[in-house]
């Protein structure tokens, strides 16, 4: 029924198939992008590399949920530190196009967290994720003002560090 050269074909195809079909999956794995504008170096993380990243954790309200939870996730110190990049003023982005200036002397040890999980679980984009720039509320007053509410970033997919004379 195939010939020897229709085989070939058809297996060249599929081959092809394969590759593309693991190149996509490879890419979808991305769900973070950090970028150094001064000297154009990027560097990506999957969830499971930001998963396997020292974890900060705390139990806080938001204005954007229900009750107290609790938000778990590496530190924007310890992410920047994983991509070898300088702590200048970053500028932060969403999904959907959404960015803010994010000031270097607001990047502490502790805060803010990029949290992979809530209650110990992950969550979607529907659901603010998978990852959500978020500062411990309940812990300090300062974070309940519109500027820390301003710097805290869902659906974030990209972190560009800034040159350090913008």
């Amino acid at each position: 029924m195939f010939t020897s050269l229709s085989r070939r074909i058809l297996a060249v195809m599929a081959t092809t198939i394969a590759l593309f079909s693991a190149t996509q999956a490879l890419a979808e794995d991305v769900v973070l992008t950090v970028n150094d504008l001064a000297d154009g170096r990027s560097v990506t993380f999957t969830m499971e590399e930001l998963q396997a990243l020292p974890q900060a954790s705390f139990r806080t309200s938001t204005i954007w949920t229900d009750g107290v939870n609790t938000f778990s996730g590496p530190t924007l110190a310890t992410v920047l530190e994983a991509a070898e990049m300088p702590f200048n003023d970053l500028r932060v982005s969403a999904i959907n196009d959404y960015n803010v200036d994010f000031p270097a002397d607001q990047i502490q040890d502790a805060t803010p967290v990029l949290t992979v999980l809530i209650n110990d679980a992950p969550f979607s984009v529907r659901e603010k994720g998978p990852i959500w720039l978020l500062f411990p509320f309940d812990d300090n007053v300062e974070f309940r003002t519109e500027d820390f509410f301003t710097l805290s970033v869902w659906q974030l997919i990209q972190i560009d560090v800034l040159a350090a004379d913008s």
